[in-house]
């Protein structure tokens, strides 16, 4: 994908343009490590106040720890489901931005991230 610098010509072309920008690749924007990446599509409104929305992608990355304030994808009663991470007396605890969901403390056995997500693309 073309990234524009901040001027385009409307005449002329500048000698200036053998020197634009390189171009945006997402994936080097946005994948930091291709063999630990998924992506994921968000479904409910759970997280909408951290601005995550029904319909989103997540990119998640398996090869992150999960730690105090990330969103992480977890295994739930063989469920994925998309909850922050809280530090709470020493364990870590899925939150959500709704009330009516229960807090589960991830103790590796019935709950486990699956991994930590590093974007997500909302579509207008």
């Amino acid at each position: 994908m073309f990234l524009p610098g901040a001027r385009s010509s409307a005449g002329f072309p500048s000698p200036a343009d053998d020197y634009l920008e390189k171009s945006l690749d997402l994936n080097e924007l946005l994948i930091s490590n291709k063999v630990a990446t998924f992506f994921m599509r968000v479904d409910g409104d759970s997280l909408k106040a951290s601005g995550i929305r029904n319909g989103d992608m997540l990119i998640v990355d398996r090869s992150i720890n999960p730690s105090h304030g990330k969103i992480v994808v977890a295994v739930v009663a063989g469920e994925l489901v998309v909850r922050r991470v809280e530090s709470r007396d020493g364990k870590l605890v899925l939150t959500s931005d709704d009330a009516s969901i229960k807090h589960e403390v991830i103790d590796g056995e019935e709950i486990q991230v699956w991994g930590v997500a590093t974007s997500s693309v909302h579509i207008l």
